[in-house]
């Protein structure tokens, strides 16, 4: 992952704070190593946005260096709560003897599949963390992970858990603070998934069936950051929601495959964010 000149700067300026301790903190983040996302699939989570950047996909499934800043204090513990509150939520299912997929062990590494399962496979050992479930679409290089797989309580489903703070609300639906400013009462009308959630849990849903899993139903699990309300919504499957982010997986693929590299969809002609970093 390349560093950007933003990103030393955010170091440096992480030291001028005259704070006790948050500037060292900061400083620490900012010096770890980025995340080893893999650059050589698509992503759903990506490929559902509204600005996706087909050209910027081709460069990163060609093996360029994926142009990316690191996350500043703020950012990254709204990151690293989010993932608390998937620990949480996957715990719990796990404790009910219900949650399948993948078990890291902590003692040897390995991997056990299973149904809450009791002890690592390999080792014997009990300390297991759940690794989610790995969803691929081998053809169009597309490949993610949902939080979870349930099994015993009724047919099969998926959840998606996701942590909601009053950001969440004014990115994926502003017109909840249409009447009033009040996040609570933007809150309090969370009726439905946000799009962006719909879509994903679409392309896992699809994805799912396309590796022979049985599987026609995702639950999303929302959680309020500010005092744990929570609301749930289960969701079929309905592939024309989805049909044009496969068909634009297809087009990257292919363009790919034959070395052509695609316009960027976001702007004709010329180059996005995401795109303007790479050169042909």
């Amino acid at each position: 992952m390349a560093v950007t000149k933003t990103d030393l700067q955010k170091f440096l300026d992480a030291k001028k704070t005259n704070r006790r301790l948050v500037g060292d903190v900061e400083r620490h983040l900012l010096s770890r190593p980025l995340g080893e996302r893999r650059t050589d699939v698509l992503h759903p989570s990506e490929i559902i946005k509204r600005d996706w950047c087909r050209r910027a996909s081709y460069f990163l499934l060609k093996g360029h260096t994926k142009i990316q800043t690191r996350p500043n204090l703020r950012l990254q513990s709204i990151f690293d709560e989010g993932h608390a509150i998937h620990a949480k939520w996957q715990n719990w299912f796990y404790e009910m003897g219900v949650l399948h997929g993948q078990f890291k062990c902590q003692a040897c590494g390995k991997l056990t599949w299973g149904t809450s399962p009791d002890i690592c496979e390999i080792c014997q050992s009990r300390n297991l963390v759940y690794a989610e479930v790995t969803l691929v679409d081998d053809e169009l290089r597309i490949a993610g992970h949902t939080d979870g797989w349930i099994k015993g309580i009724g047919n099969d489903c998926l959840i998606e858990i996701k942590s909601i703070g009053p950001g969440t609300i004014r990115n994926e639906n502003p017109d909840l603070f249409r009447d009033s400013p009040d996040f609570m009462a933007a809150w309090k009308n969370v009726r439905r998934p946000f799009n962006s959630h719909l879509l994903q849990g679409q392309v896992y849903l699809e994805l799912m069936k396309r590796m022979g899993h049985n599987v026609n139903e995702i639950v999303f699990l929302y959680e309020l950051k500010a005092d744990q309300d929570y609301k749930e919504f289960a969701i079929k499957p309905d592939y024309e929601l989805v049909r044009h982010v496969f068909d634009g997986a297809k087009k990257v693929v292919d363009a790919v495959n034959n070395n052509e590299v695609p316009r960027c969809n976001n702007n004709l002609g010329g180059t996005c964010p995401q795109c303007e970093g790479y050169d042909e």
